[in-house]
């Protein structure tokens, strides 16, 4: 079975691609552009939100570890610290899934949203350890009590025959204005340095005055957070399909499902752990780019993944939920060992940027899946259960990711994560296959 798999995962990479291609034709791109003149101003409102958190969060995925490695801190060092933030996020993911449900999404969501751009805050302030400990604290508090609010208000603040175009938005938003991000950030220390080039500030102070600038929209977002609906609109709007399942008899619990999900995001986390932190220090240390060049990367990539995500309905409408996440990560795995393969420049820059689009094209459809299966009053928990399973273990392997990249380099990292990704593609067909309506080809199953 192992060869009409890869032929299927060609074919998909092969619709993928050419889709990418006729993009702004496809009567798809239409209907979602439709479709999002009709979502609720709640979720439009959170949109915002997003938007500006992508923006900011975007600014520190470029600079955070050179500005980190500047001003004196070790692979292992930065490694810790970022352990530090995942850890804490996974730990305050449990209560704040349970004040998400028991108080509200936007709450928590305005909580998580004030207590990042503290964290960030302090992590722009000083350069001693524990301080940026505590930084990373707080960031990972509030990096925690957004993740476990967000998928639950999307899908009870929109209607059921929108909700895969909302999910696709959510992320497809978030990935366009980190391309914005990635394009600013690279030139965020050139453009202080022309601003005041008598100045004495050093390349450290440089980074830390461009961190800035994410951190204001970072707390920018607050305001259209407040503006968000505290009261879901259309929670039960249609019953819940994991009570009428007639293709698994009996049905399964829902804590054991949300078990399946946690699961195959762990080996993705874990994977995730070992090489996404580093990659602007990758790009910087193994391929010798220029800070510039990193930024222009990350756009690139930020963009690949944004398309990636626009393309996610009509993907789950072609292979189904279930195929497509499978089908996506697959494709993207073949990129990532070509980057441990070869080290030039414009080779490794393309592998980057569509390893990332098909690694990330499947999370609407993953997100959208588990929202349908978890019944509404854990979807909150679920959604923080799935969060601790990924902060845990990309915690667990940053701890000794710097190390691993030390002493054997940046291609032990790719080839880990390579292992990785495939276990938890494979692990995901084989647990959730039998759920056929969300597995099957959606055109298929109506004749």
């Amino acid at each position: 079975m192992v060869f009409p798999a890869s032929l299927r995962c060609c074919y998909f990479f092969h619709s993928a691609v050419a889709a990418w291609f006729r993009l702004w034709n496809d009567s798809t791109m239409h209907k979602m552009l439709l479709i999002i003149r009709t979502f609720p101003a709640s979720i439009l409102r959170l949109f915002s939100a997003q938007a500006l958190l992508g923006i900011g969060t975007g600014v520190f995925s470029v600079l955070l570890n050179l500005y980190l490695r500047e001003i004196g801190y070790s692979e292992e060092m930065i490694g810790r610290l970022l352990a530090a933030q995942s850890l804490c996020a996974a730990v305050m993911s449990i209560p704040m899934g349970w004040l998400a449900d028991r108080a509200s999404r936007r709450t928590t969501y305005l909580l998580g949203v004030l207590l990042l751009g503290t964290g960030y805050s302090v992590l722009g302030l000083t350069r001693s350890l524990y301080p940026l400990f505590a930084a990373a604290f707080l960031a990972g508090t509030g990096s925690g009590a957004m993740m476990v609010s967000v998928l639950p208000y999307l899908q009870e603040n929109g209607r059921h025959r929108q909700r895969k175009y909302i999910f696709s938005v959510n992320v497809t938003l978030m990935w366009i204005t980190s391309v914005f991000a990635g394009f600013i950030a690279g030139w965020l220390p050139k453009i202080f340095k022309l601003l005041n080039p008598e100045s004495a500030a050093s390349d450290a102070d440089r980074l830390q005055y461009s961190l800035w600038v994410g951190i204001i929209f970072i707390f920018f977002a607050l305001i259209p957070s407040f503006g968000m609906a505290g009261k879901a609109e259309y929670a039960n709007e249609k019953k819940e399909p994991h009570r009428d399942n007639p293709d698994k008899k009996p049905l399964e619990t829902p804590w054991l499902l949300i078990g399946r999900f946690a699961f195959c995001n762990a080996l993705i986390g874990f994977g995730a752990g070992m090489i996404v932190p580093y990659f602007n220090l990758y790009f910087r240390d193994w391929v010798g780019s220029s800070i510039p060049q990193i930024g222009f990367v990350f756009a690139l990539g930020q963009f690949g993944t944004a398309l990636g995500s626009i393309l996610s309905p009509a993907i789950a409408g072609r292979f189904g939920l279930i195929r497509g996440v499978v089908y996506s990560q697959l494709c993207s795995l073949p990129f990532m060992a070509l980057m441990a393969w070869r080290h030039e420049f414009w080779v490794c820059a393309v592998c980057f940027v569509f390893r990332g689009a098909f690694m990330n094209m499947c999370v609407p459809m993953r997100q959208e899946t588990m929202m349908e299966i978890i019944p509404a009053e854990l979807r909150s928990r679920a959604s923080a259960v799935d969060s601790m399973s990924w902060n845990l273990t990309w915690a667990f392997a940053m701890f000794f990711s710097g190390g691993v990249i030390k002493n054997w380099g940046y291609d032990v990292s790719l080839l880990i994560a390579f292992a990785c990704y495939l276990a938890s593609a494979l692990s995901y067909r084989h647990m959730f296959n039998s759920w056929k309506h969300l597995s099957r080809n959606p055109r298929r199953a109506r004749h």
